[in-house]
């Protein structure tokens, strides 16, 4: 992995805001610096209080307040921290029982230093503007193996996204969609969300045909770069974005529940 430059934190900035612009929650409350996020419960990462300023209360004070707002909506309480934040909010939720999970690397890659790959010819690709497809959705649903319910409540969310977004697809020998991923376009920032293949077609370059042929659309859309955010411990996964050209780890996050 190449290490941030020496303005990584103004790209910081941008791409924590192209990624919650991208992936939206249902609901919102700004709070003293804190953005506290709701929908449905689907994702922590819409379903999670996230540092996106300085404030002026004392954190105890915060903590309860975003603690009644996840207690009255139903949720557990989640908390959304940047590798690179100050400690002091860790420590305080680490005295309130909150536990740590998940470590989550956030990865960037610059199109003018190297332009997305061409995509598989052997592979059938598409992208889709603005909403995707029923079989689109549905294969969504299925290679993330997602009930029907979780995947409505998921899927709610991309009526909520206001910022130019394409929707890319592969398809398998048997001419259905196998590997699905989309991207929401802010500021001239891609940032990629729900990379998913079918189980039983993975390692065949399905994910790289879908995901060049998105990375490719961002850039005619405009897009100078790109980002995305995976599971730290998800090696595979980091690969295959290495391979695309996601070579520069911006930082990393977790959350903490209690």
């Amino acid at each position: 992995m190449d290490t941030p430059k020496p303005n990584a934190s103004s790209l910081q900035a941008k791409v924590e805001e192209t990624c919650m612009n991208a992936w939206p929650a249902l609901k919102e409350v700004l709070y003293d610096g804190w953005l506290i996020r709701l929908a449905n419960g689907a994702t922590r990462r819409t379903n999670s209080v996230n540092v996106i300023g300085p404030g002026r209360r004392p954190l105890k004070e915060k903590i309860a307040y975003a603690e009644a707002i996840y207690r009255d909506n139903g949720r557990p309480s989640y908390f959304r921290l940047l590798s690179n934040a100050e400690p002091e909010l860790e420590q305080i939720l680490d005295s309130r029982g909150y536990r740590a999970e998940d470590e989550t690397s956030t990865l960037y890659m610059n199109f003018k230093r190297k332009k997305p790959p061409k995509p598989d010819a052997a592979v059938f690709t598409d992208v889709h503007e603005r909403r995707p497809t029923k079989e689109w959705l549905e294969a969504h649903r299925v290679h993330s193996r997602r009930t029907p319910e979780e995947a409505a409540a998921l899927h709610a969310i991309l009526d909520m996204i206001a910022v130019p977004v394409f929707f890319a697809e592969a398809r398998g020998d048997n001419g259905d969609i196998a590997s699905v991923a989309f991207c929401g376009i802010h500021e001239n920032l891609a940032c990629v969300q729900w990379v998913v293949t079918d189980p039983g077609q993975r390692r065949m370059g399905l994910s790289h045909a879908a995901l060049s042929s998105l990375l490719n659309r961002a850039r005619l859309a405009g897009a100078a770069g790109a980002c995305l955010q995976v599971l730290a411990a998800n090696t595979p996964a980091i690969a295959l974005y290495e391979r695309l050209g996601f070579t520069c780890e911006l930082y990393r996050y977790h959350y903490r529940v209690r």
